[in-house]
């Protein structure tokens, strides 16, 4: 029998404890073994709870009691839980986690650790939610040398979006219904600054390429700067515009940056929408596979929690490592070549189309019919180094009123 500790009683902990509790013979039956809900601990208390009496409001006696054998900690951020899952791994205990910030901030470590007690370190639900992604590149597709992870890694940016294009609304009204369906915090810089998706593709390349969790390295923009007009034109173009999170492996090192980029409507990351999440991989063998499903929420996330529960109790011994990534070293993640759209917000004149042509040369000018655009326009440059494109941008927004550059991707 295995016994289950879990650590935060809130969307996710009960959610977990909810499965553990009232699924038991289904997950002994794939399990080969009861998995048994031994404690729980929370500040609050849950008197109506099947398992009541089972709750705590101190951690200790889950983190070191004798008779736990997996902590399950769902509390988030990195104060507390680092503590406690820390202590936990030092005392011989398997840890799962749905804590994304903890583990692109601490991973490393509290990875060591897991090494050296010979016990496992679990966080699939840290990336994409309820969708198994982890696991599969470690394991599924460990034949395949993964050079290249991109994904909409993030529902409340993704769902904002969606509403941009499909409602014709503003991002501050997209923002406001977001945040009314429960999908956006009161603050939802961590969402719409582009943090959360950081962390988890700085997360899925250490998986995907063994390199340092580090994710403060990653050049990142959010989508507070684009408007319903961008949407407008990004369908007049035939293609949508989403938070790309990217990671790619090359022979020099590796790369990661997060940014709004427009891709062709016809890309299978561009068809995600709502507050679906979806993750593509691109392995030497297996070519690109997509994974596809909700991103966040209580169920699908403590179904990926209960499934790294279930993994470490039916495969009791240490899997082989991961890729050997932390040599490679980190690439500038805005050197690559691309093209990018600008939106630029005066009319088009042929004093205004000379400045443009003279920041980027063999750019394709693009005009929207229609009285509400009339008094602007927008551009498409040529194939060019990004950080030299973003720097003309910049530039020409001196000159001309100008909107924030998207990245013009065919992936």
């Amino acid at each position: 029998m295995a016994n289950v500790g879990i650590i935060g009683h809130g969307v996710v902990g009960s959610g977990v404890a909810d499965i553990l509790w009232n699924s038991r013979e289904v997950l002994a039956r794939r399990a080969g073994e009861t998995i048994e809900l031994q404690r729980v601990c929370d500040l609050r208390d849950f008197p109506a709870a099947p398992y009541a009496d089972r709750m705590t409001k101190d951690a200790e006696q889950i983190y070191a009691a004798d008779d736990i054998d997996i902590v399950v900690e769902c509390m988030g951020g990195k104060g507390a839980a680092y503590r406690f899952v820390k202590a936990a791994l030092e005392r011989g205990k398997h840890v799962v986690t749905s804590n994304k910030e903890l583990i692109a901030d601490c991973g490393e470590e509290l990875e060591r650790i897991a090494q050296e007690k010979g016990v496992y370190l679990r966080y699939e639900a840290s990336c994409g939610g309820g969708i198994p992604v982890i696991k599969p590149i470690e394991e599924d597709l460990a034949a395949n040398r993964i050079t290249r992870v991109a994904g909409i890694l993030n529902g409340t940016t993704n769902y904002i979006l969606t509403r941009m294009r499909e409602g014709g609304v503003s991002f501050d009204a997209a923002l406001k219904e977001a945040q009314q369906k429960g999908y956006a915090e009161a603050d939802p810089s961590a969402d719409v600054l582009g943090w959360d998706a950081r962390r988890k593709i700085c997360i899925l390349a250490h998986v995907a390429f063994g390199t340092p969790l580090a994710d403060s390295a990653i050049r990142t923009e959010g989508i507070d700067r684009l408007t319903r007009e961008d949407m407008l034109y990004a369908r007049e173009l035939g293609r949508s515009v989403k938070l790309l999170a990217e990671a790619e492996r090359t022979g020099f090192g590796w790369r990661a940056c997060v940014t709004p980029a427009m891709l062709p409507d016809s890309h299978p990351l561009a068809c995600v929408s709502d507050v679906f999440n979806a993750v593509l991989v691109h392995g030497d063998k297996v070519d690109d596979v997509m994974f596809y499903g909700r991103g966040a929420g209580t169920a699908p996330t403590a179904s990926a929690v209960c499934g790294d529960v279930l993994d470490i109790v039916r495969c009791p011994r240490k899997r082989g490592e991961r890729p050997d990534g932390a040599a490679l070293p980190a690439l500038p993640s805005f050197t690559r070549q691309l093209r990018l759209f600008v939106r630029v917000r005066t009319a088009r004149t042929p004093e205004s189309e000379v400045q443009v042509l003279a920041a980027f040369p063999g750019a394709r000018l693009v005009q929207i019919e229609g009285e509400a655009f009339a008094d602007e326009f927008a551009l498409v440059t040529a194939l060019g180094q990004e950080d030299a494109l973003l720097d003309a941008a910049e530039q020409l927004a001196q000159a001309l009123p100008c909107g924030a550059p998207i990245r013009y991707l065919t992936l």
